[in-house]
């Protein structure tokens, strides 16, 4: 009996490495086909004219982190020199700022009228930036609406505070002067619905011509971007997307989402030769299973398929999509920032989508020695020229 039951074990144990090894072919096979699908749809894109103009217009952008940095007090923010920033993205190349600003910081205490410092500071920068023939993006950034049990009254107060942008710059820069309405929102999409058009119902009478740009939920991510509805009867909306796929590798050892983002020095594109050793601590969580779907992921093919599905999005419903933030954390080795870059840049740039990377001179600095930036971005930019 114990012999036939040491025979029966070794059997099931045989069959299932069995199903295992079939189920893992079938899922090579399935990943091959899709990669040769999205090859050849990626070969045969064709940009539409309206994706071509936001293109050209946009081109090669950077975020310029500052005004949203809520660890530092808002009078130190405003008092550092943001020419100084300004002047180094513009000797690099960049045609377009994405400038965050946490309007919540700068608000006159014990009321929701933004501090006149700030609205001056936004002038300068618009100022400068259009006298270099630059565009400039002003996003509402580091809103709390996931822990509002009411975020229809929360709409209505981002609401009031955008208000007070718009009428402050009414009439001025409307070629090269955009207002992206919210940055990553974490509400159920539909709530989210409701709330990106509640607010454009109230904002838009204050100014007509002023374009706006508005991105999904889920931290404007391309799953839930793919289930966003268009903003009716507004035609001057340009629908804004992230992207920092494979996120085991952009923000690896990002301090702030350490349960993510332990382990360091992953490779791109991946090698198994190059990878580290998976931790203990990571058996049976999320890092485990990133872990060991890696090679999925880190690769054009990967970042081809997501892509994709923007531009069909954009495609399907003849509207203008942008790219406002990709990149990889700083403390990347150079050799693999570069490769990922020079994939998802080239990749944007191919589906017609212009692309705006983070950031600047911070944690995901694109800056070598202050005015030389990575090779890859450098490429990226000059493509532009």
């Amino acid at each position: 009996m114990l012999k036939q039951q040491g025979i029966f074990r070794k059997v099931t144990k045989k069959n299932q490495l069995m199903k295992h090894l079939i189920l893992t072919c079938k899922k090579a096979i399935v990943l091959s086909l899709f990669a040769t699908i999205c090859q050849l749809t990626y070969a045969q894109v064709q940009i539409p004219g309206y994706q071509k103009e936001i293109l050209n217009k946009f081109g090669a952008g950077v975020n310029l982190s500052l005004y949203e940095n809520y660890w530092k007090k808002a009078d130190v923010r405003l008092s550092e020199n943001v020419i100084e920033k300004l002047d180094i993205a513009n000797r690099i190349g960049f045609k377009t700022i994405r400038l965050p600003v946490d309007f919540d910081s700068y608000l006159t205490e014990g009321t929701n009228k933004l501090n006149s410092k700030l609205l001056e500071k936004l002038s300068l920068v618009y100022d400068y930036l259009n006298s270099k023939n630059m565009n400039l993006i002003i996003i509402y950034h580091y809103g709390n609406s996931y822990k509002k049990a009411d975020f229809s009254k929360e709409a209505i107060r981002i609401a009031d505070m955008w208000s007070q942008i718009v009428v402050s710059f009414k009439g001025k820069g409307y070629n090269n002067l955009f207002f992206g309405l919210y940055n990553e929102p974490r509400v159920p999409g539909e709530v989210w619905a409701f709330a990106d058009e509640a607010m454009m119902k109230i904002l838009r009478p204050f100014d007509r011509n002023r374009y706006w740009m508005i991105g999904s939920t889920d931290y404007n991510g391309i799953d839930a971007f793919a289930q966003l509805n268009l903003i009716l009867n507004d035609k001057k909306i340009i629908y804004a997307f992230h992207f920092y796929q494979p996120y085991i590798f952009t923000h690896q050892g990002a301090s702030w989402d350490p349960g993510k983002t332990y382990l360091k020095i992953l490779p791109y594109p991946y090698a198994s030769d190059e990878m580290p050793v998976l931790p203990a601590k990571a058996r049976g969580t999320d890092m485990e299973y990133n872990y060991y779907h890696y090679s999925e992921s880190a690769n054009k093919d990967f970042i081809i398929s997501r892509v994709l599905k923007i531009y069909k999005w954009s495609a399907d419903n003849g509207a203008p999509v942008i790219c406002t933030e990709f990149g990889a954390i700083n403390s990347i080795p150079k050799k693999y920032r570069d490769n990922y870059i020079n994939d998802v840049a080239s990749v944007m740039r191919k589906f017609g989508i212009p692309a705006l990377i983070w950031d600047l001179d911070q944690t995901f600095s694109i800056e070598t020695n202050k005015i030389v930036p990575l090779q890859s971005v450098s490429n990226w930019v000059n493509s532009f020229k």
